[in-house]
């Protein structure tokens, strides 16, 4: 017999250093649900190849018939009597399989709310791997687990299932080649609508290549790829940087003095090619007045019109930006509570609601210009 992990026990796999290169590869099989959880000694065996899971926490399975729930052995089953796609699981071992991230991502989404879906889908789609291990925090990826049209094209395979449709709403939001955490949190604090406490601004890409001219030599052409870039929206499959505005994210290890030579002359190079760039730090992505005054310049570089709100408009829109950077704090990429959270504040949903925009505002969001 064999055993599927799935869950959070899958997204931990799907963390594993050592497997990085394989699941760069698209490694997939069409691996069937197991019928039942083995027993006994050969239960003992295979969970000895599982990935341990955080303390207490147990290790997540999928099975297509029994009773879900915690066992004495510390494995909590999780039913799957409907079968799978091909390409839903990878083989870890000769009976361990695990379940693959279009798939982890399906089976998470019911404990997650909306923005902790778009921050686990960031990082499976994006260029790092979250690893409380490691001095950063994380490790990075040469290229993503995913692709917005392998996550489109699994759901198509899967048909109309529970958590589908959120993902597919999901994918409409969240980032994209994305490289490390703070990159996705401040790329959707830029990004999300106002009524979900982002500030609308249209994302082209993250870690996209631009071409630039060196400025030691003139004849030389380089590629230098920003955090994030913002302009109008635009159609086509490649980015017009006509018109672009780069914002870059700095960690601790860009206040080292080699780090930050190098930041100052890719950030010459963008200048030169007639790319403004901005530069955020911890302590101003922490400083929610900065974020406004810094918004409005890169509104003001891009030619978006400036509209007029009420002052409860505008008070009711700082209060989501506020609430929008507490919850994304708390979400660590392990800790997925934020369902319990809102419980805890004794609300129904979340103030910030994955919904139509509602008519608070003084004019339409289309006067943005987004």
């Amino acid at each position: 017999m064999s055993i599927f992990l799935s869950h959070t026990t899958a997204l931990e796999t799907l963390r594993r250093w050592d497997l990085r290169h394989r699941l760069a590869t698209g490694e997939r099989c069409g691996a069937p649900v197991p019928v039942c959880l083995p027993r006994g000694a050969e239960l003992a065996g295979l969970l000895a190849q599982v990935p341990r899971p955080a303390e207490g926490q147990p290790i997540e399975v999928i099975v297509a018939s029994g009773r879900p729930g915690v066992r004495a052995s510390g494995v909590c089953v999780h039913l799957c009597r409907e079968p799978l796609p091909p390409g839903s699981a990878f083989q870890l071992t000769d009976k361990v399989v695990c379940a693959s991230p279009e798939l982890v991502a399906l089976q998470m989404t019911p404990m997650l709310t909306d923005l902790e879906l778009d921050v686990l889908l960031a990082e499976l789609l994006g260029l790092y791997a979250v690893c409380p291990q490691t001095e950063d925090g994380m490790f990075q990826r040469r290229e993503p687990l995913m692709t917005p049209q392998s996550m489109r094209a699994y759901l198509d395979a899967l048909g109309p299932r529970h958590g589908t449709a959120r993902i597919r709403r999901a994918l409409t939001r969240t980032c994209v080649c994305s490289g490390s955490p703070l990159e996705t949190k401040l790329t959707l604090r830029l990004s999300l609508r106002p009524s979900l406490g982002g500030y609308g601004l249209n994302v082209l890409a993250m870690n996209a290549p631009v071409m630039v001219r060196r400025i030691n030599d003139s004849l030389a052409v380089g590629v230098r790829k920003p955090d994030i870039l913002i302009g109008e929206p635009q159609d086509g499959p490649v980015p017009d940087f006509s018109r672009v505005v780069a914002v870059e994210y700095n960690g601790w290890r860009h206040g080292n003095p080699t780090r930050a030579a190098q930041d100052a002359a890719r950030s010459n190079e963008l200048k030169a090619r007639g790319i403004p760039e901005y530069v955020v730090w911890k302590e101003q992505y922490d400083d929610l007045d900065y974020m406004d005054g810094l918004v409005a310049r890169i509104r003001r570089d891009l030619g978006v019109p400036r509209v007029g709100l009420t002052s409860r408009a505008v008070a009711k829109r700082r209060r989501l930006r506020q609430r929008l950077y507490e919850e994304l704090e708390l979400i660590d990429g392990i800790h997925w509570n934020g369902r319990e959270r809102e419980r805890r504040r004794g609300q129904g949903a979340s103030e910030l609601a994955y919904a139509p925009e509602s008519d608070w505002d003084v004019v339409p969001v289309e006067a943005y210009g987004f």
